[in-house]
């Protein structure tokens, strides 16, 4: 026998009884959102839900039922699928994870939050949905417009549901913490703003020569040299966790991310290679970050993180390809094919990315990202922080292929 719930409301004491059964239905959303290759990736969270700001717990079940936006449905005492949405009561922007404002909200839209459901499941939570947008008394035949504002855009099943309603995916957040990737799609006939330009690069080649793989080599003995560093190989602060248990990730801050610590102007003086490498897309006062990595060899790496611009300094940037923001550039100096760095993008999609010496790489740091080094040396990479101008974005690719990007997402 099938069960429609809309729950019991209006009660003040939050019994036992009352607490485990939203800890049960917590458990049913705990263990929908999980993609399956988080499982293979190399994350330092010991929990199955990376963000555990974005995990779904008991009180947030049970404050959503109070306040009536809580909807489920069990069958035979398990529950088959839940979502919690609520009517938007002002008109709103709402913003991706470039700070633009992709599409908007207006008052009487549907918002949900999240969703989960069992396998079978997916039409029947789609017609009680659908079911929600019908306006009553309305003079025409008309829906409101639906938005689902915190979709898992590394879980195939919360795409298939969005595109099966027939919502367009605008962009998409990623969270700071647990670096996941946050989907934003609309429902409704009104034409949205949608994706910025190049918000769909992950990581891209830029058009500029600096030193050639021969003295990159050089610059590789140089470094490990030099003895004389300010902030020589260290495992600690912004990167004291990335490297994995067995500290695999270390670098040498030449301008530390810590904006107390002094710049190592010494090393870039001694090392002309290094200042070469610098010089030639940027200055070192333009600069929050420039810094040496080395990742061991033989399984060294780098877990998955995102760099939103945010840390224990107070360092923050408003990060992104446009003028006067910050991006990251990718000089490797010396790294190997078998040593991959893969990044997530907006889209959710995983993509594995094999760099080459000598050459720079705009990166885009806010997205999910994870190095494995199975190569026999180390990987050693030249990596700025710096602001952005024209010139590189002028760099990364022509006017056609720009054009491109937008992607799928953009619905102007």
């Amino acid at each position: 026998m099938e069960e429609l719930h809309g729950e019991i409301h209006g009660m003040t004491e939050i019994t036992d009884q009352i607490k485990e059964h939203y800890k049960e239905h917590a458990r049913f959303y705990q263990q929908y959102d999980m993609p399956p290759q988080w499982k293979t990736q190399p994350i330092a969270s010991k929990e199955p839900n990376l963000d555990p700001f974005k995990k779904i717990n008991w009180k947030n079940l049970y404050d959503a039922n109070k306040q009536f936006r809580l909807f489920y449905k069990e069958k035979n005492g398990q529950i088959v699928w839940s979502y919690i949405c609520v009517e938007c009561k002002t008109n709103r922007g709402i913003k991706d994870v470039a700070e633009d404002i992709v599409g908007r909200i207006k008052t009487g839209d549907l918002q949900i939050t999240r969703f989960a459901y069992a396998d079978g499941y997916k039409d029947d939570l789609i017609n009680d949905i659908q079911g929600k947008r019908e306006i009553e008394n309305a003079l025409l035949d008309s829906k409101r417009d639906i938005w689902f504002t915190d979709v898992n855009m590394e879980l195939d099943k919360d795409k298939d549901l969005c595109h099966s309603i027939k919502a367009t995916w605008l962009s998409s957040k990623v969270t700071a913490v647990g670096s996941e990737v946050r989907g934003i799609w609309y429902c409704g006939d009104m034409k949205q703003e949608g994706m910025s330009p190049y918000e769909g690069i992950k990581i891209k080649k830029m058009d500029i020569n600096s030193i050639s793989k021969d003295e990159c080599a050089e610059l590789v003995q140089e470094i490990k040299d030099y003895k004389e560093a300010l902030n020589s190989w260290s495992y600690d602060g912004i990167n004291g966790n990335y490297g994995g248990p067995e500290k695999t990730w270390s670098t040498v801050e030449i301008v530390p991310i810590n904006p107390n610590s002094e710049v190592d102007y010494k090393i870039v003086e001694k090392l002309p290679k290094l200042a070469k490498i610098i010089n030639e897309i940027t200055t070192i006062d333009k600069c929050t970050w420039i810094v040496i990595t080395r990742v061991e060899p033989k399984k060294g790496v780098i877990l998955r993180h995102s760099d939103i611009g945010h840390d224990s300094w107070d360092y923050q940037t408003k990060n992104g390809l446009k003028l006067g923001r910050s991006i990251r550039v990718h000089f490797p100096i010396q790294v190997d094919d078998d040593c991959v760095f893969t990044q997530v993008g907006l889209d959710g999609v995983e993509e594995d990315f094999k760099l080459k010496t000598g050459e720079y790489y705009y990166m885009d740091k806010r997205k999910p990202h994870w190095v494995k080094n199975n190569s026999e040396n180390y990987r050693f990479h030249v990596i700025m922080d710096l602001e952005c101008e024209q010139k590189h974005i002028a760099k990364l690719h022509d006017r056609q292929k720009r054009n491109k990007l937008q992607g799928s997402g953009d619905n102007r």
